[in-house]
């Protein structure tokens, strides 16, 4: 049975590791999102269409031709992501601290694990980093390689004209996001990832055109949706300024020298995309260490992304998300 790690907290028992998954949750949007399967193992391998079977007629007393359909084997590697959360004892026991140390230690501490995630997800470079699982743009960029070339969408506004200048360009964007949408398979992306000032400019475009709708999520937060397509702010790295998806993409193949994209993606274990998971996160208070004066929390999740259907994900780039940019 699929999970998300929202419904895995809500049947958690272990309280530190409800508090744990509570946090990650409210840092880390597609945490809440996406459906984890545990693999028990550090690969995972599934099978996908390359090509259905040739259907034909035939005439009376005679056969059909045979119809071959073309398999894919894919593997899919799990990484191995968590933290060590230390506090010294003697901040631990100081009474004179507003709160307590520890716990505001590993509040912090997770919100990086939190916001690495939210970048991975887009940005994971296995090729960059050998420890790190592939994200959204390199598995993007592969298809491409491959020939699925109606899931990388150019923007292709006027050249340095940002979205909200007019409305044609508005209307161009409206477009292509359209073509990013009917890009997945069954039409029907669940999410749309990109960074706040194309969230903005896109609320902007959809609330001028009488299309924007609303909904809230598990947090009772406001979440914008565009044709059932919920869209998501996808953040900033740790360092909390710079976007995980920046104003300033150049792209040898976009009309603009600096640009944003956004992603839709739908989720599925073992249709679409999804998340793996050798086991799911634990942790582990450590107590205090041998030989040292600090207390320890384990945090480890060993887990990945796969994708079994080319049609799960597409991204739209080549945006200027306003004619300041």
């Amino acid at each position: 049975m699929a999970f998300t790690l929202a419904e895995m907290s809500k049947i958690e028992k272990d309280t530190l590791r409800k508090s744990v998954m509570d946090t990650l949750l409210m840092e880390a949007s597609v945490l809440e999102l996406i459906p984890w399967e545990t693999i028990g193992a550090l690969t995972t391998k599934f099978v996908r269409y390359q090509s259905l079977p040739s259907i034909g007629f035939r005439k009376l007393n005679e056969g059909y031709a045979a119809g071959n359909v073309n398999l894919e084997q894919g593997v899919e590697n799990i990484s191995l992501m968590g933290v060590y959360l230390d506090t010294d004892k003697a901040i631990a026991r100081a009474k004179n601290t507003i709160g307590d140390a520890r716990k505001i230690q590993q509040t912090m501490a997770l919100k990086g694990v939190a916001y690495k995630f939210n970048d991975k997800f887009i940005n994971g470079s296995p090729s960059t980093d050998p420890e790190e699982f592939k994200g959204l743009k390199e598995r993007v960029d592969d298809l491409r390689d491959e020939g699925f070339t109606g899931q990388y969408i150019d923007n292709a506004g006027t050249s340095g004209d940002g979205i909200l200048l007019n409305a044609t360009e508005r209307h161009n964007f409206l477009d292509k996001v359209d073509t990013a949408i009917y890009a997945i398979k069954g039409h029907n992306p669940a999410f749309a990832f990109m960074n706040s000032t194309t969230l903005l400019a896109l609320r902007s475009t959809l609330r001028r055109e009488g299309l924007l709708d609303t909904t809230k999520d598990q947090f009772d937060r406001i979440v914008d949706v565009y044709q059932s397509v919920r869209l998501k702010d996808i953040g900033v790295k740790s360092d909390q300024t710079t976007e995980i998806l920046p104003n300033t993409e150049t792209l040898e193949d976009a009309g603009v020298a600096e640009s944003t994209s956004i992603y839709f993606v739908k989720f599925g274990i073992g249709e679409f995309l999804w998340g793996i998971q050798e086991y799911p996160i634990e942790v582990d208070d450590k107590g205090m260490l041998e030989g040292s004066p600090v207390y320890r929390t384990e945090v480890d999740w060993p887990l990945g992304l796969a994708l079994a259907d080319p049609y799960s994900i597409s991204r739209l780039y080549g945006i200027i998300p306003n004619s300041s940019t």
